[in-house]
Protein backbone atom coordinates (compact mmCIF):
# COMPACT_ATOMS: atom_id res chain seq x y z
CA UNK A 1 0.00 0.00 0.00
CA UNK A 2 1.15 3.48 -0.47
CA UNK A 3 1.95 5.53 2.44
CA UNK A 4 -0.13 8.35 1.17
CA UNK A 5 -2.83 6.13 1.60
CA UNK A 6 -1.84 4.86 4.87
CA UNK A 7 -1.47 8.06 5.84
CA UNK A 8 -5.57 8.62 4.79
CA UNK A 9 -6.54 6.13 6.99
CA UNK A 10 -4.51 7.75 9.85
CA UNK A 11 -6.78 10.72 9.04
CA UNK A 12 -9.72 8.80 9.19
CA UNK A 13 -9.08 7.76 12.57
CA UNK A 14 -7.57 11.20 13.66
CA UNK A 15 -11.23 12.54 13.16
CA UNK A 16 -12.43 9.91 16.04
CA UNK A 17 -9.88 10.82 18.36
CA UNK A 18 -11.33 12.33 22.13
CA UNK A 19 -9.06 14.94 23.05
CA UNK A 20 -11.19 17.52 25.24
CA UNK A 21 -8.67 18.28 27.55
CA UNK A 22 -5.19 18.46 25.21
CA UNK A 23 -7.17 19.14 22.14
CA UNK A 24 -4.21 17.36 20.42
CA UNK A 25 -5.72 14.50 18.26
CA UNK A 26 -3.93 11.70 16.52
CA UNK A 27 -4.98 9.10 14.43
CA UNK A 28 -3.42 5.96 13.50
CA UNK A 29 -3.53 3.26 11.02
CA UNK A 30 -1.93 0.01 11.18
CA UNK A 31 -1.68 -2.27 7.98
CA UNK A 32 -1.45 -5.54 8.49
CA UNK A 33 0.28 -8.59 6.87
CA UNK A 34 -2.63 -9.08 4.48
CA UNK A 35 -3.62 -5.74 3.99
CA UNK A 36 -6.29 -4.71 6.56
CA UNK A 37 -6.54 -1.37 8.30
CA UNK A 38 -7.18 -1.07 12.19
CA UNK A 39 -7.43 2.67 13.27
CA UNK A 40 -7.00 4.15 16.59
CA UNK A 41 -7.18 7.22 18.38
CA UNK A 42 -6.25 8.95 21.27
CA UNK A 43 -8.82 8.97 24.07
CA UNK A 44 -8.13 10.51 26.74
CA UNK A 45 -9.43 10.78 30.57
CA UNK A 46 -9.80 12.96 33.44
CA UNK A 47 -7.41 10.28 35.18
CA UNK A 48 -4.61 11.24 33.03
CA UNK A 49 -2.76 8.00 33.37
CA UNK A 50 -5.85 6.17 32.26
CA UNK A 51 -5.61 8.21 28.77
CA UNK A 52 -4.49 5.57 25.75
CA UNK A 53 -2.34 6.97 22.85
CA UNK A 54 -3.70 6.27 19.49
CA UNK A 55 -0.80 3.85 18.38
CA UNK A 56 -1.28 2.04 21.22
CA UNK A 57 -5.37 1.64 20.69
CA UNK A 58 -4.65 0.38 16.84
CA UNK A 59 -2.09 -1.61 18.19
CA UNK A 60 -4.02 -3.64 21.10
CA UNK A 61 -6.89 -3.64 18.97
CA UNK A 62 -5.13 -5.61 16.37
CA UNK A 63 -3.91 -8.02 18.88
CA UNK A 64 -7.46 -8.22 20.38
CA UNK A 65 -8.89 -9.81 17.14
CA UNK A 66 -5.71 -12.20 16.66
CA UNK A 67 -3.62 -10.29 14.13
CA UNK A 68 0.29 -10.44 14.74
CA UNK A 69 1.95 -9.22 11.70
CA UNK A 70 2.23 -6.10 10.17
CA UNK A 71 3.56 -4.72 6.99
CA UNK A 72 3.36 -0.73 8.60
CA UNK A 73 2.33 2.18 10.55
CA UNK A 74 0.76 5.66 9.85
CA UNK A 75 0.46 7.75 12.61
CA UNK A 76 -1.43 11.78 12.09
CA UNK A 77 -1.02 15.10 14.34
CA UNK A 78 -0.97 18.19 14.12
CA UNK A 79 2.83 18.58 14.82
CA UNK A 80 4.02 15.60 12.80
CA UNK A 81 4.57 14.10 16.64
CA UNK A 82 5.99 10.97 17.19
CA UNK A 83 4.99 8.60 19.21
CA UNK A 84 5.81 8.71 22.97
CA UNK A 85 8.31 6.27 24.71
CA UNK A 86 5.76 3.99 25.32
CA UNK A 87 4.43 3.45 22.33
CA UNK A 88 7.96 3.34 20.71
CA UNK A 89 8.60 0.00 23.43
CA UNK A 90 5.22 -1.48 22.26
CA UNK A 91 5.70 -0.79 18.91
CA UNK A 92 9.37 -2.34 18.86
CA UNK A 93 7.92 -6.34 20.72
CA UNK A 94 5.04 -6.21 18.72
CA UNK A 95 5.60 -4.25 15.26
CA UNK A 96 8.81 -5.04 14.49
CA UNK A 97 11.11 -2.60 12.42
CA UNK A 98 8.31 -2.02 9.76
CA UNK A 99 7.88 1.80 8.38
CA UNK A 100 6.46 4.27 10.36
CA UNK A 101 4.83 7.00 8.47
CA UNK A 102 4.43 10.41 10.07
CA UNK A 103 2.68 12.86 9.47
CA UNK A 104 0.76 16.61 9.96
CA UNK A 105 -2.33 15.41 7.61
CA UNK A 106 -1.88 18.84 5.94
CA UNK A 107 -0.35 17.92 3.14
CA UNK A 108 -0.17 14.03 2.42
CA UNK A 109 2.93 14.16 0.00
CA UNK A 110 4.99 15.61 3.20
CA UNK A 111 5.67 12.77 5.61
CA UNK A 112 8.12 11.29 7.33
CA UNK A 113 9.48 7.61 7.34
CA UNK A 114 10.93 6.37 10.53
CA UNK A 115 11.91 2.63 11.79
CA UNK A 116 11.34 2.03 15.54
CA UNK A 117 15.19 1.00 15.75
CA UNK A 118 15.96 4.96 15.26
CA UNK A 119 13.58 6.03 17.17
CA UNK A 120 14.08 3.71 20.55
CA UNK A 121 17.72 2.79 20.22
CA UNK A 122 17.87 0.83 23.27
CA UNK A 123 14.78 -1.22 23.88
CA UNK A 124 13.68 -3.07 26.81
CA UNK A 125 13.84 -6.65 26.64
Amino acid sequence: MDPKELIKEALVAQGRAKAKYSNFHVGTALLTEDNQIIHGCNIESAAYPSTMCSERVAIYAAIAQNISTFKAIAIVSEESAKPCGPCRQIIHEYLGNVPIYISDGKNIDNFETHFIKDLLPYPFG
